[in-house]
């Protein structure tokens, strides 16, 4: 008790004093912002651009006898806007350098010719025809080499890799497909190759595959990666577990897909073209399919984007497919080249690989913001402009731009460092200016919340007509440079927009 009465007193005592400093206190005049100088930490951009940079990667090789990964740590350049899988790919390809303790195969200038596409965290890499020289094991060891590598970056969880646009088997028959890879953490490629070529005494296996799905609104299609049973491993019946799979509903895909089991008119089949080695997977739709197709607002090209990358990039050792609807052979996606042998191949639908992408609407409460998903051009995910775009094409309650600016408002964004800057038309400034306040700080926020989810970007500047402004709405000062703003976000489900 005596120790609770010194504190008692003691308290009293510094309220006292405190009283006594809060009296003496004088009141200062309020600032005047707009007389303060507040200067943008970066110009206004000219031109669309993003400056190069540099990251520290865990690259795997192999040792000499091409059995055990070598982890060789190693900083490298990643070009502006380039995807940081894409500049690890390419540095891994090109080999070890100089000094670093390891092995690579080798297959000539294969890292420019390499593709790679990452949608969702499932990269999915392409590398020349010529890799087929390799055995299976080799070819197995860079798999899992590239796997290893990619599944290290925060933004990939599994991994394809594909050779010349097809699957190969991981077995000397070639008929056992690899599928999917996910994070790798046995540095004993010998003894993972036994076991991914090893067969259950029924003769099946279980893969994790990836399979394409139309994104809601049709214009893109996103992968998936799910596991799947194979009874056998025979050519037909990878074939029949996958088109069946593609009939099961998924959670990013848009509703009423024609299941195409469902519409299949004679069995599928894989046969040899005329030269004896090119193989084709062979599909009959009936003529319903494309009553279908239009009851679910679905084009043929998404149709065919969603076969032709799910199964080139599953069934083993086929070159392309040979699809008929209606008894009319598909020559061609719509509008565009005919195929290379009258096959439609994986190259051909690459510009139907969306990716998803987390922009900013208004929520339901002023002043606050939702995240909504969305889907972006693969080739174009990083790009800042693209996400603006995508943010202008979200409509009703989701939209979060004056009606009237379009992509064609945006002047000019061009990141520097961690800095987007943004160059808007003047009309877009008025456009902001006819909100209020609130509305102003959604708008903004909105822009500035969906740029920075990119992790290479932490704030943005904006510019209107080359210049920065002091104020538009009067709900924010406009100069200097905005940061991320979690506090406005609520958590509301998303849904995903239609772009």
């Amino acid at each position: 008790m005596k120790k609770r009465g010194r504190l008692a007193a003691l308290l009293l005592l510094a309220l006292a004093l405190l009283g006594g400093c809060m009296s003496e206190i004088e009141e200062r005049a309020g600032v005047d912002l707009a007389a303060m100088p507040i200067a943008a930490p970066v110009a206004a951009p000219q031109e669309d651009g993003w400056t190069d940079g540099t990251m520290t990667a865990a690259l795997y090789f192999l040792d000499e006898q091409g059995e055990r990964l070598l982890p060789v740590t190693r900083e490298i350049a990643v070009p502006g806007g380039e995807l940081p899988a894409q500049a690890a790919l390419r540095a891994l390809l090109g080999g070890p350098l100089e000094g670093e303790a390891a092995w690579w195969p080798e297959l000539g200038n294969v890292q420019a010719e390499a593709w790679l596409e990452l949608s969702g965290g499932i990269a999915t890499v392409n590398l020349p025809g010529r890799a087929r020289a390799l055995t299976p094991q080799m070819l197995y060891a860079l798999r899992l080499a590239i796997a290893a590598t990619l599944t290290e970056l925060p933004d990939v969880s599994y991994v394809n890799v594909l050779v010349g646009g097809r699957e190969e088997g991981v077995d000397l028959g070639a008929t056992l497909p690899a599928g999917t890879l996910s994070r790798v953490t046995d540095p004993d490629v010998a003894s993972q190759y036994r076991r991914a070529s090893e067969l259950a005494q029924d003769g099946g296996c279980t893969r994790l595959a990836t399979l394409f799905f139309p994104a809601p609104g049709g214009a893109f299609v996103l992968p998936s990666v799910r596991g799947v049973q194979l009874a056998s491993t025979s050519a037909i019946d990878v074939l029949y577990t996958l088109l069946t799979e593609l009939g099961r509903s998924d959670a990013q895909a848009m509703e009423n897909v024609p299941a195409p089991m469902d519409y299949i008119v004679e069995m599928p089949e894989i046969v040899r073209a005329q030269d004896g080695a090119t193989r084709a997977i062979e599909l009959r739709f009936s003529q319903e399919l494309l009553g279908a197709l239009e009851a679910a607002g679905l084009s043929r090209d998404a149709y065919m984007a969603m076969l032709t990358d799910t199964l080139m990039g599953f069934v083993p050792g086929v070159d392309g497919l040979q699809v008929e609807i209606g008894g009319e052979r598909v020559t061609a996606p719509e509008g565009g080249e005919p195929f290379a042998q009258g096959l439609a191949a994986r190259g051909d639908y690459l510009s139907w690989t969306g990716a998803p992408a987390t922009l900013y609407a208004p929520g339901a409460r002023e002043g606050t913001l939702k995240s909504v998903r969305a889907v972006l051009p693969q080739a174009s995910q990083r790009s800042p402009r693209a996400r603006l775009a995508g943010l202008m094409a979200l409509e009703g309650a989701q939209r979060a731009l004056p009606q009237g600016v379009t992509e064609a408002d945006v002047l000019a964004v061009y990141v520097r460092g961690d800095n987007a800057a943004v160059d808007l038309s003047p009309a877009f400034a008025q456009a902001l200016s006819a909100l209020t306040p609130q509305q102003e700080r959604a708008a903004v926020y909105a822009m500035v919340n969906t740029l920075t989810e990119d992790d290479g970007i932490r704030e943005a500047t904006f510019f209107f007509g080359g210049e920065q402004v002091e104020a538009l709405a009067g709900g924010l000062e406009m100069r200097g440079s905005f940061a991320r703003d979690p506090g406005m976000v609520v958590d509301e489900s998303g849904s995903m927009g239609v772009l």
